[in-house]
């Protein structure tokens, strides 16, 4: 009952829903028949995306790291992170993610340097890299579906298509109401009411 605003938040700005005007027909009708033929955990996935840092991980762990909140908030410059919502999955990386990090797991110097045209992870020998692999393959095992991994670079274009799927923060093309927004009204209305 306490996630009950967070879902409702959620479910007013999905495509499936509201979707906007940079939303084909065919996108929507293809949303809203997914969503349909979902089961609980994969809709709960699907509408709340799980975000997680893999820029600080312990490589001599298995597991795939916690979920954080869903908002750009907890995205730091120096970092990287995976989004995934079942269909969809982005790494961000930022433009102060460390030197040691980018040319472990990407062979590259820095984060401009990367190659965000490939649709997968290089395969290097050394600790870090198997472990982010590991994570990106320990998600698609949980999947019935292959999702494509996108690698999306700070202030990069492809970096408002990532922020679609923060749903904690403010919709960037419709200006629907961030989380906080949305408990702060609900409150004013409720507050209203009962008065």
């Amino acid at each position: 009952m306490k996630l009950l605003p967070l879902y409702i938040s959620c479910l007013l700005k999905n495509d499936a829903f509201s979707g906007g005007s940079d939303l084909t027909l065919d996108d929507r009708s293809y949303v809203i028949y997914f969503v349909q033929s979902m089961d609980l955990l994969t809709s709960v996935r699907y509408f709340y995306p799980r975000l997680m840092a893999v820029h600080d991980v312990n490589v001599e762990d298995s597991n795939v790291p916690a979920a954080i909140r869903c908002t750009a908030d907890k995205m730091m410059e120096d970092g990287a992170y995976i989004l995934e919502n079942g269909i969809h999955m982005f790494m961000w990386l930022g433009l102060g993610l460390s030197p040691e990090f980018t040319q472990s797991v990407f062979g590259a110097q820095c984060t401009q340097q990367i190659d965000t045209d490939r649709t997968g992870l290089p395969v290097f020998d050394n600790p870090l890299s198997k472990r982010v692999r590991g994570i990106v393959d320990s998600i698609q095992n949980e999947k019935h579906r292959c999702m494509r991994l996108t690698l999306v670079k700070q202030r990069d274009k492809l970096e408002s298509v990532l922020r679609h799927f923060l749903v904690e923060d403010r919709g960037m093309s419709d200006g629907s109401a961030s989380y906080v927004d949305f408990l702060c009204h609900m409150h004013k209305e409720i507050r209203t009411l009962l008065s």
